[in-house]
């Protein structure tokens, strides 16, 4: 092979590699996803290659010396120390975040729609059998009265222990609901619906006003520790061409993103209780918190399908 068929073989390979790397060169290769790392891999061994090739030509100088520097500008972004970023968790925040949620709106929605199947089936169960409902919820649930009636009657510690439990349950929730998506999602999908089962139990307005304000974060809080079971589940079955192994370590990671988003709810959520949900009636109307969960369910909607889009998304978690 001369060098003329040599550059004319070999140049569309180069010039996808100079893309690449203008890309990652100012955002590190965090701006690739799977497949383009795969591809930069296969380009920069091919240059590499290619370097050696060019200097058997005799008069190959001046593609030797692109194909040189073309090679140590990627072993430059490969091996470079990477910088501390103290914007990075701000940005998957408010950026990111939403971003993944989108990406997993599937396993979102099946998770969602288990919660619901089990809250329709308590809710159905505690109506036309109401003594069932002890069956239904925990034995170390605190009992709240639904009806408005004996709303009066409820005491402060009464709705300070039920918020307690349901936050701290939540909790606990999520993460298992996480970890053991591991297990084929099967242990994901039992406790989506039966937290919607106990859920659907918890009738009445002493429930709207004492759960609400908010279980309105905390519930998807819930929802996506199910969701990022059924994404760590997918790469147990799923199989790509690269190893199993490989797949699960690349969806663990897609599924920590997800659930990364629970905490900010959580903790927010836990604002919510201790300022609105545990109020006395007198200073804060059940109006007035209802309205409470309603703003606080509209922004979360707002943020998970508004924010995210376009270039400014984490490029490290695009699409799948």
């Amino acid at each position: 092979m001369d060098l003329t068929t040599f550059l004319h073989q070999r140049r569309p390979d180069w010039r996808k590699l100079e893309q690449v790397l203008a890309r990652v060169e100012g955002s590190g290769l965090a701006a690739l996803d799977d497949d383009e790392a795969v591809e930069f891999g296969r380009l920069y061994r091919r240059a590499a290659s290619d370097l050696n090739q060019a200097q058997t030509f005799p008069s190959g100088d001046a593609t030797v010396q692109y194909l040189n520097d073309l090679v140590a500008r990627c072993y430059l972004v490969i091996y470079a120390r990477t910088k501390a970023d103290p914007w990075a968790v701000l940005r998957h925040l408010f950026w990111g975040f939403p971003a993944v949620f989108r990406r997993y709106l599937g396993q979102v929605l099946l998770s969602t729609a288990l919660v619901a199947a089990g809250a329709v089936f308590g809710f159905l169960v505690a109506y036309f059998d109401p003594p069932s409902r002890s069956f239904l919820l925990p034995e170390d649930m605190p009992t709240i009265q639904p009806d408005q009636a004996n709303m009066e009657l409820q005491t402060s510690g009464e709705f300070a222990g039920f918020s307690a439990f349901l936050l701290t349950h939540n909790i606990s929730v999520t993460l298992v609901a996480f970890a053991v998506g591991i297990a084929l999602g099967v242990g994901s999908a039992w406790l989506m619906f039966y937290n919607g089962i106990m859920l659907g139990a918890l009738q009445g307005l002493a429930f709207a006003t004492g759960v609400l304000p908010h279980g309105v974060l905390e519930i998807p809080a819930m929802i996506l520790g199910g969701a990022a079971g059924f994404v760590l589940a997918q790469g147990v079955i799923q199989v790509k061409p690269w190893p199993r192994m490989e797949e699960l370590a690349r969806r663990g990671r897609e599924a920590l993103l997800l659930v990364s988003g629970c905490f900010p709810l959580l903790i927010v959520a836990g604002i919510l209780e201790a300022g609105v949900a545990r109020a006395p009636e007198w200073f804060l109307a059940s109006g007035v918190k209802l309205a409470v969960a309603g703003v606080f369910a509209v922004v979360f909607f707002a943020y998970t399908l508004l924010l995210g889009w376009g270039k400014g998304a984490l490029p490290a978690e695009r699409a799948a």
